[in-house]
C-alpha cells in the first residue's frame, strides 16, 4: 500500500510541470514566454521608426532562471540581439514601481523584458511579424532535470498603422521631454500596471514636459513651484475633440516632494487633469494642471490650439511639468497610444546634471515634421 501511494505522489509531482493538451514528445519548459500586446512603433527623432513591445517571461520551475539572451527576427534575419548587461537593463519584475535591471527570475515570479527594436527606411517597409527567442538557464534542482528545452521562439504582429499627427500641446521654446519613449530605463517605458484584469503598458509614449531657460529649470533659488519656468504656462488642446472628463480641486502636490495626502486614489494620481476624445480608441490626457486653472468642462467640443488649462504640479507629481500623452480609453490607466506631433523644430537633445540640476543640450538644431520627439528632446513649438 506504501509502494503504490509513493507512486502516485511521484507521477503527480511530474505532471505538475507539464502542460494540459501537450503531446507526450512536446519538450518541457521551464519558463513560459508571451507578448503583453502587438508591436507599435514610432517615427522619432533619431530619423528612425521605434518598434515597442514587452515580453512577460514566467520562472514556472522551482529553482531560479537565468536569461541568456532575447533575439529579435524578422524571417530568418536577426534584428537584434539582448545579452548581458543591455538585458537586463530591459528587463524588470512586473512588480509597481519595482524597475531593479535583473537577468534573474525567482521560482513563481514573473519579469517584462522591454524591448526598442530601431529600424530604418520607409514606413511602408517595416515588417508584418516578429519572433522573439528566449534563450535560459535553470538552476539545479527538484525535477529540472526534465526541462528539455532551454529556449522559447514566439510571434507577434505588428500594428502598422500610421500613429495619428496632433499639434504640440505647449507653445514657445526651450521644452524639455522627459521620461519619454524609448528608454527601457524610463519611468514612463518600464511601467507596467494591472488593469481590469491584464497587464497594461501605460505610459510607452507618454512624455513629461518642463521648460529650460539657459540651462535652468528655475528662477531664482528654486525652491517654490512658482520659481519653475514653466508653471503657469497655457496648455493648448491638440487635435479637434470632446471633453469626456474633467478633474479638478486638488492643490499643488509638496515642493520640495514629500507626502501628499491629496493623492486618496487612483482618481487623484493625474491630478487636475482633463480627457478629450480625439477619434475612436484615442483619448488625450493632460495632467498635473495649475489649481483653478482649468478652463473646459465635461462634453464642451474643443478647436484645435483652444487653451485648456496651465502647466502645474498636481496629482502624482514632484515638480511642475505636463504630463501628455494619448490613450486608448477614456482611463487614463489605460494602453497608451503611439503619437507624432505634426511639427516643431528640434534644438537638440538635454541631458540633467545630478550634481547641479543644470540642463545641458547637446544642440542639433532642425525641423521636424509628422515625428515623435524621443527622451530628452528639446523642442521649439511655434504656431
Amino acid at each position: 500500500m506504501m509502494r503504490r501511494l509513493s507512486l502516485v505522489i511521484s507521477i503527480t509531482s511530474l505532471c505538475v510541470c507539464l502542460l494540459p493538451g501537450v503531446s507526450p514528445a512536446a519538450d518541457v519548459t521551464g519558463l513560459t514566454v508571451r507578448n503583453v500586446d502587438t508591436v507599435r512603433y514610432v517615427p522619432a527623432t533619431d530619423g528612425r521608426k521605434h518598434l515597442e513591445f514587452d515580453l512577460l517571461i514566467t520562472n514556472g520551475a522551482q529553482t531560479e532562471a537565468t536569461l541568456r539572451e532575447v533575439v529579435v527576427r524578422v524571417g530568418r534575419k536577426v534584428m537584434l540581439r539582448l545579452s548581458a548587461g543591455e538585458l537586463a537593463t530591459s528587463t524588470h519584475s512586473i512588480a509597481v514601481g519595482v524597475r531593479t535591471p535583473t537577468r534573474k527570475i525567482p521560482p513563481a515570479s514573473s519579469v517584462i523584458t522591454m524591448v526598442d527594436l530601431k529600424l530604418s527606411g520607409p514606413a511602408r517597409d517595416l515588417p508584418r511579424r516578429l519572433t522573439s527567442t528566449v534563450k535560459y538557464g535553470v538552476a539545479p534542482g527538484p525535477l529540472s532535470n526534465i526541462i528539455d528545452r532551454h529556449r522559447i521562439t514566439i510571434g507577434t504582429a505588428v500594428d502598422r498603422k500610421v500613429p495619428i499627427s496632433v499639434a504640440p500641446p505647449l507653445r514657445g521654446s526651450g521644452w524639455f521631454g522627459l521620461n519619454a519613449c524609448c528608454v527601457p530605463t524610463a519611468p514612463h517605458r518600464s511601467g507596467i500596471l494591472a488593469v481590469n484584469n491584464r497587464l497594461t503598458m501605460v505610459e510607452t509614449f507618454a512624455i513629461d514636459y518642463v521648460k529650460v531657460v539657459d540651462g535652468s529649470l528655475t528662477r531664482g533659488d528654486g525652491t517654490r513651484v512658482t520659481d519653475f519656468y514653466g508653471y503657469g504656462q497655457p496648455i493648448h488642446n491638440v487635435a479637434r475633440g470632446k471633453v469626456v472628463a474633467v478633474h479638478k480641486g486638488l492643490p499643488d502636490a509638496p515642493f520640495p516632494p514629500g507626502p501628499n495626502p491629496s493623492v486618496r486614489s487612483s482618481d487623484d494620481y493625474t491630478g487636475n487633469s482633463v480627457m478629450v476624445r480625439l477619434a475612436p480608441h484615442t483619448f488625450a490626457l493632460y495632467a498635473h494642471l495649475k489649481p483653478g486653472s482649468i478652463r473646459v468642462r465635461k462634453g464642451q467640443r474643443l478647436r484645435r490650439g483652444q487653451v485648456i488649462g496651465r502647466l502645474g504640479n498636481s496629482g502624482n507629481s514632484t515638480g511642475p511639468h505636463l504630463h501628455f500623452s494619448l490613450q486608448v480609453t477614456s482611463n487614463p490607466f489605460s494602453r497608451g497610444v503611439p503619437f507624432v506631433f505634426d511639427r516643431f523644430r528640434l534644438q537638440g537633445t538635454g541631458t540633467i546634471d545630478p550634481e547641479t540640476g543644470e540642463v545641458h543640450i547637446r544642440r542639433s538644431p532642425r525641423p521636424a515634421r509628422s515625428t515623435y520627439p524621443l527622451d530628452g528632446a528639446v523642442a521649439t513649438f511655434n504656431r
